[in-house]
């Protein structure tokens, strides 16, 4: 068993990272000490070592009571692990955004939904050999998450470690994402909204609200303005300059609006033909459905921009 690995942050927050078997080979979830017990963030996949791992962790942090669970977003390295960690901790209070909630339970409990991930991913081009080894692989990271105890909406509050955190709606990377922010100290639990040395996927899947790419640039905007002073992301480093950052992923997003416009302009037309004159080929499955989707949303803000046409269903040209 890969052991999770554990880091001090101080202020009673302690990181809790978990092995993933993809490209991005780890994801960061938080351990909140507490005067009346302590706050998980966050719970990574499901199955194989995930119990274990969060067993050791626990004993390694004196195997405090852990009182309450707060997920971020429904994506599965950050929610599927979450039932069977409620279980372990006997955790009195599951939290998540209330819109996160009807997603998780779309995604993760509907049996149609591999079925429907099939049909938009043929939709959108991809061909039908990688449909169907990339829905297999999609759905064996699916479990159904722990069922919330209470549903969190924006302006509603937590308390972490004695301090009062407000709920952020920060959409973009997932429709219902949120994160916990101190206006005392500026610290922001902030799941996958920021990230040093990669940027957040940004995708349009066939659940999921239309023009999440605009959705998201709000949200670069709002935490440029917010300033926070740490952000406490879902994976890699731990962020100083939250602004900072904000505004470079905002001009990340400008440069490759450009890129997916040349790619139409150069004759691409599904978005899948677009994602592939892109990225390119050498991808994995879990990391070539990324691609497609991320290549939708920016063809979808293309439109809104007046730059692209969807002439016919997923089938595209320059304006």
């Amino acid at each position: 068993m890969t052991s999770a690995r554990i880091t001090d942050l101080g202020r009673g927050v302690y990181q809790v990272t978990h092995p993933l078997p993809w490209a991005l080979d780890h994801v960061h979830c938080y351990a909140v000490a507490g005067p009346d017990g302590w706050t998980l963030i966050d719970s990574g996949l499901a199955g194989g070592d995930a119990g274990a791992r969060w067993r050791e962790a626990l004993d390694a942090l004196g195997s405090p009571r852990v009182r309450t669970i707060v997920l971020t977003h429904y994506h599965p390295d950050h929610i599927a692990g979450s039932a069977a960690l409620a279980r372990l901790t006997q955790a009195e209070e599951v939290l998540q955004g209330a819109y996160d909630s009807v997603l998780a339970r779309r995604v993760f409990c509907d049996p149609g939904n591999a079925e429907r991930l099939a049909a938009y991913l043929g939709e959108q081009g991809m061909p039908p050999e990688l449909v169907f080894a990339s829905v297999a692989d999609e759905s064996s990271y699916f479990a159904p998450p722990a069922e919330p105890t209470r549903l969190l909406e924006a302006g509603d509050t937590v308390e972490l470690g004695g301090e009062e955190f407000a709920v952020l709606a920060l959409p973009g990377h997932a429709d219902g994402h949120i994160g916990l922010y101190s206006e005392r100290t500026g610290r922001l639990f902030g799941g996958d909204v920021l990230l040093t040395g990669i940027t957040p996927n940004v995708g349009r899947w066939q659940h999921t609200l239309p023009d999440p790419l605009g959705r998201y640039l709000v949200t670069l905007d709002r935490l440029a303005e917010l300033r926070p002073s740490v952000v406490y992301p879902g994976h890699n480093r731990v962020l100083e300059d939250g602004a900072g950052r904000a505004r470079e992923i905002q001009g990340h997003h400008a440069a490759r609006l450009d890129v997916h416009y040349e790619a139409l302009r150069g004759g691409a037309a599904t978005p899948y033909e677009v994602a592939v004159s892109v990225w390119g080929t050498g991808l994995g499955l879990h990391e070539r459905r990324f691609a497609l989707v991320e290549a939708i949303s920016h063809l979808v803000r293309l439109e809104r921009l007046g730059l692209a046409v969807e002439v016919a269903t997923a089938r595209w040209q320059a304006a």
